[in-house]
């Protein structure tokens, strides 16, 4: 999976990564906040276009919303949860994974064109008291300053120079807990010199079990230029609706999206790689759909492999790191839309079950039996005679031809091949000899990498001397003949 996926992963296991070693080092490195002396601060992963910052967060399918305040320094909210889905108990398997309440706040310029101002003395409180009953709460974040005292949560930051990306609690749901909506998590954020910053959670009991379809085939001989299709299918396997609207991610990696769909959002007007479409839901318990017919992607003209990938999101929660603003290029053309179809073979990841699905195919192209001749320096003083390396060619389907070698050096003027009998050196690799069809070219056997020998003689200096070696391939497997050949310079030492 392109773009797309590196986000989420690095957004998904920023702070859990770090406790359960799931990913290496160099991702918590860069998503999470450089911390010392106790206190936030360092720099913040790098902020996807679009996304945007708020002071106090509300829905926002466009990302246009902007953080405003009157004090010196600006904190705003990128990202925390609008909605809470706690899954029930499920006895014998016990407790599910919840969702991880994850905070991530970022320090803005108080004007357009400002550095930001380090933010300080920063404090988090969260009113936990909707989990009272229905959830026990733990892992509470002592390395960001977190205290729990019964279902209040305190945490406190101290100053923050860029960011601070940190889940401060989980939560794991107790038994015979009765579904359907149960109050609200609320959260404050104060500091010394920035305005105060609220935001609301609505608390569900119960839970969506986004599921997507995995069985899409490994695509094999696409030409270059030629079309991908992709029709993505998502389903719900939990016990909850997810009841607002549903945004459908769709990436390439070697590939490139034509702006086909009106309610879909593409980050290029052309060369797309990523759009964000905007679906109304409901998407209810026990529901399945597909689109109502295949994406189609473009394969690079250059491309060997490639893949295109999909993921589902509640639009209230979307992937916040991967959204596109406003005035992002929008398709030209009608809505994707969605039919029903059977999703019992679906499947999700338990760890984000209400939070997002997805899946794809990845695709190799007729490119790989692309043949790349490498090109090669003859170096040495005139009346000169050394033994050159002839790179093996990249790629795969050379095919050797000719009645006495495989692939030919046209020689650069002034400079002339000698012949080297296989009686008269020692070793398994074949030399080139002169080719007897054309003056000034050698023909060469074909060995294994890295390649073979050529003995030359410099005979003169001829500025700008030129030669090319070339290397055959049967163009119904190997489109692109341009780069069969290479060029063989000549470079004189004293």
């Amino acid at each position: 999976m392109g773009a797309l996926w590196a986000n989420r992963e690095r957004r998904r296991y920023a702070v859990m990564a770090c406790a359960m070693v799931l990913v290496v080092a160099v991702v918590c490195a860069v998503a999470l906040i450089t911390r010392g002396s106790g206190k936030a601060g360092g720099a913040a992963g790098t902020r996807a276009p679009g996304t945007a910052a708020r002071t106090v967060w509300t829905p926002d399918p466009h990302g246009t919303t902007a953080a405003t305040g009157t004090g010196k320094a600006v904190l705003g909210l990128r990202f925390a949860l609008n909605v809470f889905y706690l899954p029930r108990y499920s006895p014998p398997a016990g407790a599910p994974f919840a969702p991880e309440y994850t905070i991530d706040l970022k320090s803005l310029p108080a004007s357009p064109g400002q550095s930001p101002t380090p933010v300080r003395d920063v404090r988090v409180s969260l009113d936990l008291s909707a989990f009272k009953g229905k959830a026990d709460i733990y892992d509470v974040n002592k390395g960001y300053g977190c205290v729990r005292t019964d279902f209040h949560l305190d945490c406190a930051l101290g100053g923050v120079e860029q960011g601070a990306i940190f889940v401060p609690f989980r939560a794991k749901p107790k038994p015979d807990t009765a579904r359907g909506p149960a109050g609200s998590l609320k959260m404050t954020v104060r500091s010394a010199n920035a305005p105060t910053l609220r935001h609301t959670t609505r608390l569900i009991v119960g839970s969506p079990y986004l599921t997507a379809r995995q069985d899409y085939p490994r695509l094999t001989g696409v030409r270059p230029g030629g079309e991908i299709r992709l029709t993505p299918a998502f389903g719900n396997k939990g016990d909850t609706a997810v009841d607002g609207g549903l945004t459908l991610l769709i990436s390439t990696r070697d590939a490139t999206l034509p702006l086909r769909y009106g309610n879909c959002r593409y980050n290029k007007a052309t060369g797309a790689t990523f759009a964000w479409c905007d679906l109304p839901g409901p998407l209810p318990a026990g529901a399945a759909y597909e689109t109502d017919g295949p994406v189609t992607a473009v394969a690079d003209a250059e491309a060997r492999t490639g893949e295109m990938r999909f993921s589902v999101w509640r639009t209230v929660d979307g992937d916040y790191l991967s959204r596109l603003p406003a005035s992002a290029p929008r398709g030209s053309g009608a809505p994707l839309r969605l039919r029903p179809v059977d999703g019992s073979a679906f499947t999700g990841v338990d760890l984000r079950r209400s939070e997002s699905a997805g899946a794809g195919l990845s695709f190799e192209t007729t490119q790989k039996y692309d043949v790349e001749a490498v090109g090669f320096t003859i170096k040495g003083k005139v009346g000169q005679v050394l033994d050159v390396t002839v790179p093996y060619p990249l790629g795969e389907g050379w095919t050797p031809r000719g009645r006495s070698g495989s692939f030919w050096v046209t020689l650069p003027q002034g400079v002339t091949v000698i012949d080297v009998p296989p009686e008269s050196h020692s070793g398994d690799i074949p030399y080139c000899s002169p080719d007897p069809d054309k003056e000034g070219r050698a023909v060469c056997s074909g060995p294994e990498p890295p390649g073979t020998v050529m003995r030359v003689r410099i005979d003169k200096r001829v500025e700008g001397a030129r030669g090319s070696v070339t290397f055959h391939s049967d163009p119904s497997v190997d489109p692109d003949q341009r780069n069969n050949t290479a060029p063989v310079k000549v470079e004189y030492v004293p």
